[in-house]
């Protein structure tokens, strides 16, 4: 058992029946304090949980007087218990489908990331109604629709560690989130904040009824309030959140959200002029001459690590959006990005695809076919694979001493439409700028300072840096 001064597990209860008492015990055992909210309850089952509480300091129990529905009575809890100092609060269900065996796990999770909602990802069971697991499915693609992207692995799954404070800052004063939408709306709301989402795999557990399982979903009443909270949240997005949605998102997000720069509609022609005229004088084949040989520098560079500064340009901004960090280039590991404005995270790039890493955890950009070439360009050209490169584009360059650049064309009419160019320049066996431009209005700038003196990478930047 776990003693806490700051997080407490809080239960809410409405008609749970004769499970709830050997719930608590078994939450009691793993965790102290804990509160349940019994939410107008008819059944008689919140008179053992007031025995024991009599019995046991570690346990309080807050009785409303109506049933005001589930997101209400969290809501009464966590207001409850912010009076008496915690700042976090896990909420499960009581009927014991929750796993009482990971809430040590969620809450170390919320004491190192004390800014974070810390989310439930249920692994169900095999009894588990097949309509129940599927039926879920469209929540989770309206609210990953809703947030522009999957913070939110399963809106519907309660089993959370909520900071107690935006909580209430984002559903305090509003009407809704007070019944069987509250867990999709809490999160969704906590997000747009600004509060980032780590979620943790947590196995479920399903009783029938003949096992003492009980449900309170109403199918008319519950469904129609979804349907109104998707209607609203998507409104709001469509009409005036999604700029700043973006943004968040964009902060993950380097190179390859490139997802979101070649999905933000518009035309796909190129207004703006290549680094290196696209004609024959300036065609390329990996055996030219002086180009080999520079590619035989690349294979012989150490590891590098430079500052950087990126732009990033949308359709929908007038200024671009500026940001700083370092970048670690290497042979054999790939590419890694660390930001350090205006947010700090890592973006690396390497044979496994994107990963990127931020202080809410790490995330792995899900497999796209229109960012596949740009990202799979980025790798080869990290190494000044020509031969690799030349499989997906024409390659255009010129030189004039030390100083090279390349322009590469995609060669399919999709590619073109999708990822438009890539122009990247250096100095002997450097780079020192890559630039993707898809359209004149929509491309990607990275300026590479001059590399730092070389130095080994030491093994503490290889676990932090790359994977």
């Amino acid at each position: 058992m776990t003693a806490s001064a700051t997080h407490v597990v809080l239960l809410p209860t409405y008609n749970t029946g004769p499970r709830l008492r050997d719930v608590v015990v078994e939450v009691l055992r793993r965790w102290q304090p804990v509160l349940v909210v019994v939410d107008g309850s008819t059944d008689g089952s919140e008179q053992a949980v007031i025995e024991l509480a009599g019995r046991d300091p570690a346990l309080g129990v807050l009785l409303l007087p109506r049933n005001v529905g589930k997101g209400a009575a969290v809501l009464a809890g966590m207001q409850a218990v912010q009076a008496g100092g915690f700042t976090h609060a896990l909420v499960m269900d009581a009927d014991g489908q929750h796993p009482a065996g990971s809430i040590a796990e969620f809450m170390a999770a919320s004491h190192s990331r004390p800014g974070a909602l810390v989310l439930g990802r249920p692994v169900f069971p095999a009894n588990i109604p097949a309509e129940r697991r599927h039926g879920r499915k469209l929540s989770v693609g309206l609210v990953h629709f809703e947030l522009l992207g999957a913070a939110v692995a399963d809106p519907l799954f309660g089993f959370r560690v909520y900071p107690i404070a935006p909580l209430l800052a984002v559903l305090g004063s509003r009407r809704g989130g007070r019944r069987y939408d509250f867990d999709t709306e809490a999160g969704v709301r906590l997000v747009w904040a600004g509060v980032p989402a780590h979620n943790l795999a947590a196995p479920v557990r399903y009783f029938s009824r003949a096992e003492g399982g009980v449900s309170h979903f109403h199918y008319l009443r519950d469904n129609a309030t979804l349907v109104w909270l998707h209607t609203r949240l998507i409104a709001e997005l469509l009409f005036w959140r999604w700029p700043v949605v973006l943004r968040r998102r964009l902060r993950w997000s380097a190179l390859g959200l490139l997802l979101a720069l070649l999905l933000l509609g518009g035309p796909a022609g190129l207004a703006a002029e290549s680094a290196v005229p696209v004609d024959p004088a300036h065609r390329l084949t990996p055996a030219a001459p002086g180009w080999r040989e520079l590619a035989g520098a690349f294979t012989q560079h150490p590891d590098a690590v430079a500052d950087f500064s990126e732009r990033r340009f949308f359709p929908f901004k007038r200024e671009p959006v500026e940001l700083q960090g370092e970048v670690r280039v290497s042979a054999t590991r790939g590419l890694s990005l660390h930001y350090t404005a205006p947010a700090e995270s890592t973006v690396i790039l390497d044979e496994q695809g994107l990963l990127m890493r931020a202080a809410a955890g790490e995330k792995t950009v899900p497999a796209d076919p229109r960012a596949a070439a740009a990202n799979a360009a980025l790798r080869h050209i990290v190494r000044f694979d020509l031969a690799a490169l030349e499989v997906d584009f024409e390659i255009y360059g010129q030189r004039e001493g030390a100083s090279w650049a390349l322009t590469l064309v995609p060669r399919t009419e999709a590619a073109r439409r999708n990822v438009g160019r890539i122009n990247v320049a250096g100095e002997a066996a450097t780079l020192r700028r890559i630039e993707i431009r898809r359209t004149a209005k929509q491309a990607i700038e990275i300026t590479i300072a001059p590399p730092r003196p070389a130095a080994a990478f030491t093994a503490a930047e290889l676990k932090t840096f790359f994977r």
